[in-house]
C-alpha cells in the first residue's frame, strides 16, 4: 500500500479538478459581475432617460430628489471596483499629480464657499466620478476601453431613436425647438454632442476591431444621423471634426510618406479657420446656420463676467454658483430675462466654482494630455485613433458644455480614464502583435 492510493491500488480522488474547475467558474463569475457593474455605472453617468424623466422641464436648474439618490448605490460599487484594483488605481493617479491637485483644489474650496454643504456634497461626487475613470484606466488596455465605451453609447443611442420615433413627447423637444430630437436627454444640444462622441467611439472601435464591422459601421451611421437629427451645429460640427480627424491621422499611420504635408495642411487649415473666425466672425457663423451671439452664449458669458470678476482668483466655491436662485446667479438670470441652468462653458463654470487657480490647472492638464495623445502618432498603436478624437472632442464639447471638472458626467469619466493611461504611458495596441 502506498500513500497516494487504496488498499485495492487505485488513486485517491482528492477532487482535486473539481476544486480548480469551480475556482475557475468562480473567476469567471466574478468577472462577468465586473463587466454588468461597469456598464451600469457607464449607462448611469451618461445620465441617458434618468434626467429626461425626473428633471421638470421648466426648470432645468432643480435636481430630482430620487435622482440624487439612484446615485448613491452608485458610489458605493465605484468604491468597491476601486478596492479591487487598489493598487493600479494609485498608481494611475500618481502618475497623474496634475488631475489630483485639480480635483482635490475643488474639494477644497469648501473653505471659501458661499455654500459649504452643497460644495462638499458635490466634490464628493466629483471624488468617485473621478475614481471611476480611474478605475478603468486600470482595468482595461486601450481596446478594451474603447470596446465598452462604444458599447454604451450604442445602446443609448438606439434608445434614443426608439424615444424620437415611438414616443416623440420624451424624445422631441416640445416647446423650444420643437421637433429637433432629443433622444434619452433632455435637451437637444446634449443629446447631439453625446452622440457625436458616439460616431468617434464607432469609428474607434471599428479601427481597433474590424472583423466588428458589422456592429460599428451602422453604429456610426446611426451616431451620425442621431446627430443631424438634434440639429445642433456645435454636434454636428465637432462629428465632422471627428470625421476629418479620423481620416487624417488614418492617412498619416498608413502613408508615412504625406505625414510631413499632412502636418502642414491641418496647421494650414487650422491658421485659416482661426483667421476667419477672428476677422470675418459673421459669415464663419452664417456658414454653419448661427448668429454672432451663439444662440444667446455669448450674452450668458458677457453676463457671468462681472460674477468672475467678483471672485477671480477662488471662485464661489464648486458646485454652488447657480444651487441658489436668489444667490450669485440672481443678477445673471435677471438680465437675461430666462432660467439660465449652466454657464454653458466648461472653462466658465470651473472660473465660477473653483476661480482661475482651477482653469490654470485644468488648462495644465488638458495641454500636457493633448501633447501626449499627439505624441502616440510616432509610437502608438491603434489606439492613437481614440486618444487624439477623444481629447480634441472634449475641448470642443467643453466650449459649449459644462464638462470640466464636472461630477456625475460620462464626459468627465472618459477624459480621465484617457488622460490617466496616457500620463501613465500605457502600453500601445496593435490588432496584429508582432510575434517575438
Amino acid at each position: 500500500m502506498s500513500y497516494g492510493g487504496t488498499l485495492t491500488g487505485a488513486p485517491l480522488d482528492y477532487g482535486y479538478d473539481n476544486i480548480a474547475a469551480r475556482n475557475r467558474m468562480g473567476l469567471r463569475l466574478l468577472r462577468w459581475t465586473e463587466e454588468i457593474i461597469v456598464f451600469v455605472l457607464l449607462f448611469q453617468f451618461s445620465t441617458a432617460l434618468v434626467a429626461l424623466i425626473l428633471t421638470d422641464p421648466n426648470d432645468l436648474a432643480s435636481t430630482s430628489m430620487l435622482a440624487r439618490n439612484l446615485w448613491y448605490p452608485g458610489y458605493i460599487l465605484v468604491m468597491l471596483l476601486t478596492l479591487r484594483w487598489l493598487p493600479k488605481v494609485v498608481r494611475m493617479a500618481v502618475f497623474n499629480p496634475l488631475l489630483v491637485i485639480s480635483v482635490l483644489w475643488c474639494g477644497l474650496s469648501y473653505i471659501w464657499s458661499i455654500e459649504p454643504d452643497v460644495t462638499l456634497r458635490r466634490s464628493v461626487a466629483l471624488l468617485m466620478t473621478t475614481l471611476f475613470g480611474l478605475v478603468l484606466a486600470a482595468r482595461y488596455d486601450w481596446n478594451e476601453l474603447v470596446q465598452r465605451l462604444a458599447l454604451v453609447f450604442l445602446v443609448t443611442a438606439v434608445i434614443s431613436l426608439v424615444l424620437a420615433v415611438g414616443v416623440p413627447q420624451l424624445g422631441q423637444m416640445q416647446e423650444i425647438h420643437q421637433g429637433a430630437w432629443r433622444g434619452a436627454w433632455l435637451e437637444k444640444n446634449s443629446f447631439g454632442v453625446r452622440m457625436a462622441m458616439g460616431l468617434a467611439l464607432m469609428m474607434c472601435a471599428f479601427a481597433m476591431q474590424p472583423k466588428r464591422w458589422w456592429l460599428w459601421v451602422p453604429g456610426g451611421v446611426l451616431c451620425f444621423g442621431l446627430v443631424i437629427m438634434s440639429t445642433s451645429k456645435a454636434a454636428l460640427l465637432a462629428a465632422l471634426v471627428a470625421i476629418l480627424g479620423f481620416l487624417v491621422i488614418r492617412v498619416f499611420r498608413r502613408f508615412p510618406i504625406l505625414r510631413i504635408p499632412v502636418m502642414y495642411g491641418v496647421v494650414i487649415g487650422v491658421g485659416v479657420m482661426t483667421f476667419l473666425l477672428i476677422f470675418m466672425p459673421d459669415m464663419m457663423f452664417e456658414l454653419i446656420g448661427k448668429e454672432r451671439t451663439l444662440t444667446g452664449r455669448t450674452d450668458i458669458w458677457h453676463a457671468l463676467a462681472q460674477a468672475i470678476r467678483e471672485k477671480p482668483l477662488l471662485g464661489y466655491g464648486y458646485g454652488t454658483f447657480w444651487n441658489d436662485l436668489n444667490g450669485p446667479s440672481y443678477w445673471v438670470r435677471f438680465s437675461l430675462e430666462w432660467g439660465v441652468p449652466t454657464a454653458h462653458n466648461g472653462w466658465v463654470e470651473t472660473w465660477l466654482s473653483a476661480g482661475i487657480v482651477a482653469v490654470v490647472l485644468f488648462g495644465l492638464l488638458y495641454l500636457i494630455t493633448l501633447l501626449l495623445a499627439i505624441g502616440r502618432l510616432y509610437k502608438g498603436g491603434v489606439e492613437n485613433y481614440w486618444v487624439i478624437l477623444s481629447t480634441i472632442l472634449f475641448l470642443m464639447i467643453s466650449l459649449s458644455e459644462s464638462t470640466i471638472l464636472q461630477q456625475n458626467d460620462l464626459s468627465w469619466v472618459i477624459f480621465v480614464a484617457t488622460s490617466a493611461k496616457l500620463f501613465a504611458f500605457s502600453p500601445a495596441w496593435w490588432r496584429y502583435k508582432p510575434s517575438s
